[in-house]
């Protein structure tokens, strides 16, 4: 029997050892859920995203669920349409490891997410994920991320060169600025946010970070979220959780605090050179949405999309399937051209 494989909430969960991707004591490991489609929904050219959350958040904000509402599951959304989804924890978030979340760079972050990517993609190509799923053999591979998520996979792909595409969601690779009801808090919060990568972990901290904002409900959340679900979210605080939502994480890398700063993705950005989906909110963290194609200078397909009535966190909009049908198409699209390009260049 398969009919098991075609139900979104019930992925296979994975634990991959990335200790030897990063230089730090003691075994290192990323949880990661993969939701896997009805294989005669799969289209002839494989498609995989992987998926990383943001700040505060985990795997489980891919793929939320709450009682009397539906339809909150982008992971759902994308395997309905013949997609593979892999959701998962970086490092110092969630169910991962979380033992030196205080001496995380940002690097190491990418690097573990990479090697984390390769694994994945070799258990596919093995068809040892599920029993009764094909193996799944170069499909091409778009690796998205929301707010730190974003950033992260800005840095993967400019680094590592992990994806055929990536789908850059609520960041900015020129400078991420969270919006604030009032000029005088959005004035503070920025002053909170002038580090470079070489700031020592040390001098970065989320809860002295976090004093200086004054609203996280106003940047997050379109005033259209039904109340039961800010609820859900917010009540047990934000950015330090005192209660963890299943899609929440009780930790958060301090070198996120940093992540806010000016230029602080922009080296990588400009390394990208594959196509690249930017999708953003209308109340989101990118102050000029339409200066941000360029920062990728390197990439000759460059997609913008601003999603109306959404805040920063996407999932969570009642716009959200919008923004969830545009990455979709846009991943058939660019997946598409790929195998014109392999067909025309063979000889």
């Amino acid at each position: 029997m398969t009919a098991t494989i075609a139900d979104p909430f019930q992925p296979v969960e994975l634990r991959i050892d990335v200790t030897a991707a990063v230089a730090l004591p003691g075994p290192s490991v990323l949880a990661v859920s993969v939701y896997l489609p009805d294989p005669v929904r799969m289209p002839a050219n494989p498609l995989v995203i992987f998926a990383s959350p943001g700040g505060g958040y985990s795997r489980g904000y891919f793929a939320m669920r709450f009682e009397g509402h539906s339809g909150y599951s982008q992971a759902e959304y994308h395997t309905a349409r013949g997609m593979i989804f892999v959701a998962y924890d970086h490092l110092g978030v969630g169910e991962s490891s979380t033992g030196h979340v205080n001496a995380l760079r940002v690097e190491m972050l990418a690097d573990a997410n990479h090697a984390m990517v390769e694994a994945v993609l070799a258990r596919l190509a093995q068809g040892t994920l599920r029993q009764g799923f094909p193996p799944v053999a170069k499909p091409f591979v778009v690796g998205i991320g929301q707010s730190m998520g974003a950033g992260v996979t800005i840095v993967m792909q400019g680094r590592r060169h992990t994806f055929d595409a990536v789908g850059i969601l609520g960041v900015s690779a020129i400078n991420t600025q969270l919006p604030q009801p009032t000029q005088e808090a959005a004035r503070r919060s920025r002053a909170t946010f002038m580090f470079t990568r070489a700031t020592p972990c040390e001098e970065l901290s989320v809860p002295v970070s976090a004093a200086n904002i004054m609203d996280f409900r106003y940047p997050f959340h379109w005033e259209d979220v039904p109340k039961e679900i800010l609820d859900a979210d917010m009540k047990g605080g934000y950015p330090v959780r005192k209660s963890v939502p299943p899609f929440g994480s009780a930790t958060i890398p301090a070198c996120a605090v940093a992540m806010n700063s000016p230029g602080y993705f922009t080296p990588e950005a400009a390394n990208i050179d594959v196509p690249v989906f930017i999708g953003v909110g209308e109340r989101d963290v990118c102050p000029d949405p339409w200066a941000e194609p360029s920062a990728y200078w390197n990439s000759r397909d460059v997609s913008l999309f601003v999603v109306p009535r959404m805040a920063h966190m996407h999932n969570f909009a009642g716009t959200r399937e919008a923004l969830w049908r545009r990455l979709g198409d846009w991943t058939e699209m660019v997946s598409r051209q790929a195998v014109i390009r392999a067909i025309s260049a063979a000889p």
